[in-house]
């Protein structure tokens, strides 16, 4: 097995470069693959879904005679639905046979947008099992390198839809991108940095925006398509949250959320739902640390976010063995939920 490689930006002024062992690597893998699997995590998001939408639709057209299945553990979220290519995105749960023989047929699966396989939740021993070249592409910390035959990460790209484009550029030039990709593509970028708003917005993050704009996409009718996607339950249950379920720890700068499962069922919402609840802690103007931790059947999920200095991914794995980056991450908890509570606040507390 090729030993795994990781990609690190030269500058993040000018357009990232790849070397050739990597480039070489995945192009003469392509030339003679007749099977592509495409997966990314477990409760996929916008990065998660545009970057196996888009290399999808980059491999569908460069490679004719190449058969690409896409999936993820979960199936694609409602809110991206609309996405090119978001309709042939395989179900892990409910289309479990067809993604494992997806997987066991392929001569290359394509990881994207995590870390390490774990986060593939019930397809991740399909992957092990597999006996095809495995290639990541992704931008979180600390890559489990040993689990892939190619490693293409780094963490201080804003998003894998960007880390995406640079190596299409790299390995099939520009004109690959067409509105399609690129559609899916701004996808990953625009909610992956929170519209630009966070601290992993260098300059080549607006270079690949350029890019995709002058591809022919409409940024303003998919930020519409990302923003304005709100059920009227869900806009009634944002405002019992934050009249109810937000503690404010000023001396601290830290405010949280606490989310139970009678709440849930009470305004008829999914974890979907709540996806950006959490970054409502962060407008408060001496807010800088916040969280989110919501019960589940026999577990929480944590979400964190910092606009400044805490290092989220730190506090995540320190809590309960989770990750993500700086300001943005998360973890799973199997303890009570105000257990989970009572833990993440003591750690804001002696920290």
């Amino acid at each position: 097995m090729q030993s795994a490689e990781c990609y690190n930006a030269l500058s993040a002024s000018q357009k990232p470069q790849f070397s050739p062992a990597v480039t070489g690597w995945i192009g003469s893998l392509l030339a003679v693959s007749k099977k592509v699997a495409l997966v990314a995590h477990t409760n996929a998001d916008g990065d998660a879904v545009g970057a196996i939408t888009a290399f999808g639709s980059v491999l569908g057209r460069q490679y004719p005679g190449l058969q690409v299945t896409l999936m993820l553990p979960d199936g694609c979220p409602a809110q991206y639905g609309w996405m090119p290519l978001a309709d042939r995105i395989l179900n892990g749960q409910t289309q479990n046979a067809q993604c494992c023989q997806a997987m066991a047929e392929a001569d290359l699966i394509v990881a994207m947008d995590l870390s390490a396989p774990s986060r593939m939740a019930m397809l991740a021993q399909a992957f092990t099992d597999s006996k095809a070249a495995k290639l990541l592409i992704d931008h979180h910390h600390d890559p489990e390198r040993e689990a892939f035959s190619m490693v293409v990460s780094d963490y201080s790209i804003s998003s894998t839809c960007e880390l995406t484009l640079w190596l299409v550029d790299a390995l099939l030039g520009p004109e690959a991108i067409d509105a399609e990709a690129a559609t899916c593509l701004y996808v990953g970028l625009r909610t992956d940095t929170g519209g630009f708003a966070y601290s992993n917005t260098q300059p080549s993050l607006y270079m690949a925006t350029a890019q995709l704009v002058a591809s022919g996409i409409d940024p303003a009718e998919i930020n519409n398509r990302i923003l304005n996607t709100f059920s009227e339950q869900r806009l009634r249950f944002y405002g019992h949250a934050i009249s109810n379920c937000l503690t404010v720890m000023r001396e601290q700068g830290f405010a949280y959320f606490t989310i139970s499962l009678a709440d849930q069922r009470r305004f008829g919402i999914t974890a979907e739902d709540m996806d950006g609840l959490v970054n409502y802690t962060l407008l408060m103007a001496d807010i800088e640390c916040g969280a989110l931790v919501r019960e589940e059947e026999n577990r929480c999920k944590v979400s964190l976010r910092s606009k400044y200095t805490t290092n989220v991914n730190r506090m995540a794995a320190d809590l309960f063995g989770g990750g993500g980056h700086t300001k943005a991450a998360g973890a799973t908890s199997t303890l009570p939920l105000q257990a989970t509570v009572d833990a993440v606040v003591n750690y804001i507390l002696n920290r």
